[in-house]
């Protein structure tokens, strides 16, 4: 677990209502994802003003980055407003003291308003990007980077997260963290080279923009964080997530709540849209994932840390999911 990590856990148990069963779960998976990050621009633009943000593809081939690893851009306002504009063409407005992070990596166009001309994200790099005029009250200041995710393809918290997630980062009812690590941000920033603490805040930064959104309403209707914010759904992930190795059924868990298993399977299939054993096997191949590209641990120990007890039904399994065999998977990862 990483130091970021912990104290983003920490913190969550400490204001979170939903107390410890949020935490594990969601530390799980944050943990999962190895966050890292870097800042490509700090600029001030005059409108009229635009930029083409392209897909994460061509961002990963251009920052360098393994094909596994996903490329998330982040936007952070720190005067002024814009507008974003995924290709369902509807904008969304990013105001003063807010973060825009596009998890789905979609191209997307950064723009004052309409009347501008839209200028590559490469040229903006490349030191061409719009003009803008000194001191002028109506610029947009900002701080655009990625955050880079190293995780399996099953994370539960990469598919709960929307096309655009847009939170306040300063404010009264903006939690301490998240306050902290965007006005650090902008002190780093302004010393004009990447640093190491720069690389921290960026981590804190994306777990507390995270969690912020976890803690919505919008977040909450349905899906994984409703499933956390439940007592006794958010109990059963907590047990899942405790002892991944533990052989479970729905009946096993349905005790541990209390519940019948009925109304259990009912309940959770209702809350994350997905069943028990489901998510199970889900978050045992993240487990696996893991394992298989970080360590040189035989298949057998793979296998029985993700809960199986034959290494052939673990190949099975894994398969279905992933669409690989583990060894296929872990030679491919290891080829990036």
């Amino acid at each position: 677990m990483s130091v970021v990590t912990m104290i983003v856990s920490t913190c969550f148990i400490a204001e979170t209502t939903v107390g410890v069963t949020f935490y594990k779960p969601f530390n799980d998976a944050l943990d999962d994802l190895r966050v890292s990050g870097s800042v490509l621009l700090h600029e001030r633009y005059s409108p009229p003003w635009a930029i083409d943000i392209p897909d994460e593809r061509v961002l990963r081939s251009a920052l360098g980055a393994a094909p596994g690893v996903r490329v998330v851009p982040f936007h952070l306002v720190r005067h002024g407003s814009f507008d974003l504009r995924l290709s369902d063409g509807l904008p969304r407005k990013v105001d003063v003291h807010e973060v825009a992070i596009c998890p789905n990596g979609s191209a997307h166009r950064m723009q004052s308003d309409e009347r501008a001309a839209p200028i590559a994200l490469t040229e903006v790099l490349a030191n061409r990007g719009p003009p803008s005029e000194p001191d002028d009250p109506t610029a947009t200041e900002l701080i655009c980077g990625v955050f880079q995710l190293s995780s399996g393809p099953l994370n539960p918290l990469l598919s709960a997260l929307p096309d655009v997630l847009k939170v306040k980062t300063a404010g009264p009812d903006v939690g301490p963290l998240l306050d902290h690590a965007t006005a650090m941000l902008g002190i780093e920033v302004a010393k004009g080279q990447s640093s190491f603490v720069g690389s921290r805040i960026l981590e804190v930064l994306f777990a507390e923009a995270v969690r912020t959104y976890g803690e919505s309403e919008g977040a909450t209707v349905s899906g994984w964080f409703r499933a956390l914010g439940d007592s006794r759904i958010g109990r059963a992930l907590s047990q899942l997530h405790e002892r991944p190795g533990t052989p479970w059924t729905v009946a096993m868990l349905a005790e541990t709540i209390p519940m019948s298993p009925s109304r259990f399977a009912a309940r959770f299939r209702e809350v994350t849209g997905q069943t028990v054993m489901a998510y199970a096997a889900g978050w045992r191949m993240t487990i696996a994932c893991r394992r298989l590209r970080e360590s040189d641990a035989c298949l057998a120990d793979v296998a029985c840390a993700a809960g199986y007890r034959d290494t052939a039904s673990f190949s099975r399994a894994f398969k279905a999911l992933v669409g690989q065999s583990p060894a296929a998977w872990r030679s491919a990862q290891r080829r990036r």
